[in-house]
C-alpha cells in the first residue's frame, strides 16, 4: 500500500503540492486538508518511518524543535488559547504531528478534536483561503 505522505512529500519536492508551507530541519510543514480549526498545521517527517522510537533521539529532538517552531508561529499569528499537539499514527503509518490550534470559540475545549462530529472536522479550505493561510505561516515562521 502506497504511503500517503511519501506520496504528499514527493508532490511538495516536486513543487506541486499548494498545501506546503516550509522545509524544517526533520518534516515538511503543510496546512491540513481541513481547517475546522485555523492554521491546523501538520509536519511530516522527510523520510519514510513509522514509529517514533525507532529515530536515533536527537532526530526526534530535531523534530520536536520543528513541532515548537510551528507551535510559536501558530501562536503569534493566529493568537489560539491553547495547542494541542498529537503525533497519532493510526490513520497514516509514517511519523507526522498535528499542530492543532483551539480557539475561545471551540465547541468542545475540554476534549480532543478527533471527538467531533466528522462533518465539523471535514469542511476543506478553498483555494483563496488556503493561499492566504500558507503565506501567513510562512511569515510566521521566519519571524519567530
Amino acid at each position: 500500500m502506497a504511503c500517503k505522505a511519501c506520496e504528499r512529500i514527493s508532490e511538495i519536492v516536486s513543487g506541486v503540492n499548494p498545501y506546503f508551507i516550509a522545509e524544517l530541519d526533520e518534516a515538511y510543514a503543510v496546512i491540513a486538508d481541513d481547517q475546522p480549526y485555523e492554521g491546523w498545521t501538520i509536519l511530516l517527517l522527510k523520510d519514510h518511518c513509522e514509529h517514533l522510537a525507532e529515530l536515533p533521539i536527537e532526530r526526534q529532538l530535531r523534530l520536536f524543535n520543528d513541532v515548537a517552531h510551528v507551535a510559536a508561529a501558530l501562536r503569534a499569528e493566529f493568537e489560539p488559547v491553547r495547542i494541542n499537539y498529537e503525533c497519532l499514527g493510526n490513520l497514516m503509518h509514517h511519523i507526522h504531528w498535528h499542530v492543532i490550534p483551539r480557539y475561545a470559540d471551540d465547541p468542545d475545549p475540554l476534549r480532543p478534536i478527533w471527538l467531533r462530529p466528522e462533518e465539523e472536522l471535514q469542511v476543506g479550505v478553498g483555494p483563496s483561503r488556503l493561499e492566504t493561510l500558507v503565506e501567513r505561516m510562512r511569515k510566521a515562521l521566519d519571524t519567530v
